[in-house]
């Protein structure tokens, strides 16, 4: 009797012990090659990798249309990537480091701090598929609005901003929601801040705060997040539109019911 009774709490332990099920998008826990490199490849269009780095990720001049600034490029990731080993990506991508230059700018890296290990495996091993397109592109330079925007604490490079937002996070609201809550953080968060607060003054117009999903139906929810049509035909920053028709129309439609259920039970949170 006593043998057995320990064989009992020797199997309650363990099942104790057992680390809780990564949190991750459709598809990172494949153990099909094949299939990993095609979450991969989503991935770069829900995490917006192909709005900065172009649609090849071949790269682009990203501060062409503001000459006050830089000039700064987006990496073409297509003969940088074989650089560097994947710890080496990983300081890049999650944590805002780079093995040359120390950090990375205009990296979102602060959200991206929270992508992931499964994922971030599969982003990578799409990455290393990439044929080379052109060259390399040059480091960013800076202006001397860059410069006063430094000094005053406007720009900030990536790892300071991993550092700043590693304890902001939206609210935790229990297993059930956080599949949607990982989504927020890795894609939402981007715009709308680490708590999903959003900003009324920013450069780039108003961002408000993602209480305002509560008023949506399910229906019009999948409007916004696949057409960038918003509740009443609306009009609404236009960043958004882009970021609903480039990246969140790649969400599977699991993600798209998980986000809204997260949005949801945080606007109606007491």
């Amino acid at each position: 009797m006593r043998k057995r009774l320990i064989a009992i709490l020797l199997v309650a332990a363990s099942a104790c012990q057992q680390k809780p099920k990564e949190i991750t998008f459709d598809g990172a826990l494949t153990t099909d090659k094949a299939a990993l490199i095609r979450h991969g490849e989503r991935l770069t269009h829900v995490l917006g990798c192909t709005g900065c780095h172009g649609a090849h990720l071949e790269g682009t001049f990203f501060t062409k249309d503001e000459p006050q600034y830089g000039p700064v490029y987006a990496s073409n990731l297509t003969v940088e990537v074989p650089e560097y080993s994947n710890a080496q990506l990983d300081g890049i991508i999650r944590h805002g480091s780079h093995p040359e230059r120390k950090t990375v700018w205009a990296m979102p890296s602060e959200i991206f701090q929270h992508l992931s290990n499964s994922d971030f495996t599969a982003l990578v091993a799409f990455l290393r598929t990439l044929k080379p397109i052109g060259n390399k592109l040059p480091s960013p330079q800076f202006s001397a609005q860059d410069r006063k925007d430094i000094v005053a604490g406007r720009y900030k490079p990536a790892t300071q901003m991993v550092q700043e937002s590693k304890q902001e996070q939206p609210v935790d609201l229990g297993p059930s929601q956080a599949v949607g809550r990982y989504i927020t953080e890795v894609t939402c968060a981007e715009c709308h801040g680490p708590k999903l607060e959003g900003d009324p003054h920013a450069p780039m117009g108003r961002i408000p705060n993602l209480i305002v999903a509560g008023g949506y139906s399910r229906a019009e929810f999948e409007r916004l997040i696949t057409r960038g049509i918003a509740s009443g035909n609306r009009k609404i920053n236009p960043v958004m539109v882009g970021v609903a028709l480039t990246r969140f129309s790649h969400l599977t439609p699991h993600e798209r019911d998980a986000l809204y259920a997260y949005l949801k039970a945080r606007a109606e949170k007491p």
